[in-house]
């Protein structure tokens, strides 16, 4: 397979786990707000930190309201951690990777980019911005399912699999950084009186909620919450289960000894983290060195298949 293919199949993969979810957080965030009460200190600004765009943000818009955030995460062209600069990608990895991928898959990523683009204007309605968030993990979910059911296990499936999962792990760690900010100490009553509610929103973020709740009940624990995500070894969306699937993708890619070293070192890490006991600001540095270390196995991906030749 060539590295220009694989590259193509990898990024894809990487951008329609993006888009799904960055509109999954932004959909369950939004029902947040609607249940918190008004004066409550978590805001609309708390989905631009968690994509570490507050410089960038600021730089752009001198208010911070849900209209402007909406409008960087989702439509700002300008903003390469936008939506649609994500869909963009998306669309042009996909039109030229045609021989690789079932033909339906080009259909269906053309019909999601086109519906967005014609529906985006409608963004600052809540309603109709919430309706077209469901549509879109609907048509990604849907990507996915093609892919599963009509692609041969080959050495694109597997860079699609592998991308696919490091893209998982790294927006599962940035949810759990949000869970940091629910856990600090100095958190006001207001938040405090609905953490049941904010552990609600966190599960139903990675469509954890009844797993959650088969295995612990429905009384909502942080510790158990936190673990669950982190180390739940058959949960699809945990850090641990996330983790290790990347590492069996690339088991079936050509001479992967290195990086599956370096991911094995990545799930030793996770598997030592103890989120019950530590400090809420330690677990957002913790988040942070974990997303600097995938972007780090990411670049070996990159040094070992796509650009071998620029190292």
């Amino acid at each position: 397979m060539l590295s220009r293919a694989a590259e193509r199949v990898y990024w894809l993969a990487r951008y329609l786990e993006r888009v799904e979810n960055t509109t999954r957080l932004i959909n369950v965030h939004t029902g947040l707000m609607m249940d918190l009460p008004r004066e409550a200190e978590i805001g609309w600004f708390t989905l631009v930190s968690l994509f570490d765009g507050d410089a960038f943000y600021h730089a752009r818009h001198p208010k911070i309201n849900e209209n402007n955030v909406m409008h960087f995460l989702l439509a700002d062209t300008d903003n390469p951690m936008a939506l649609i600069n994500a869909l963009s990608a998306l669309r042009e990895n996909a039109r030229t990777s045609l021989d690789l991928l079932p033909e339906e898959t080009w259909e269906q990523v053309n019909e999601l980019y086109l519906q967005v683009k014609t529906e985006l204007p409608a963004l600052y309605n809540r309603r109709r911005r919430q309706h077209l968030l469901v549509a879109i993990m609907e048509r990604c979910q849907t990507i996915w399912g093609i892919i599963a059911n009509h692609m041969s296990r080959n050495h694109a499936y597997y860079f699609l699999q592998t991308a696919k999962h490091l893209e998982r792990t790294d927006m599962t760690s940035r949810i759990l950084e949000m869970a940091s900010l629910l856990l600090k100490d100095n958190r006001g009553d207001d938040v405090r009186a609905f953490d049941g509610l904010l552990w609600t929103h966190l599960l139903r973020s990675l469509s954890a909620l009844q797993m959650f709740t088969q295995q612990y009940g429905s009384n909502l624990v942080a510790a158990q919450v936190l673990d669950f995500l982190t180390h739940d070894a058959h949960f699809p969306r945990s850090l641990a289960f996330s983790l290790s699937s990347v590492g069996h993708s690339l088991s079936a890619l050509p001479e992967p000894d290195t990086l599956l070293a370096r991911q094995q070192a990545l799930l030793a890490i996770v598997d030592e983290l103890d989120c019950r006991d530590i400090p809420a600001e330690t677990i957002h540095q913790q988040m942070d060195t974990l997303q600097v270390q995938l972007a780090d196995l990411n670049r070996l991906i990159n040094q070992q298949w796509f650009y071998p030749d620029a190292f």
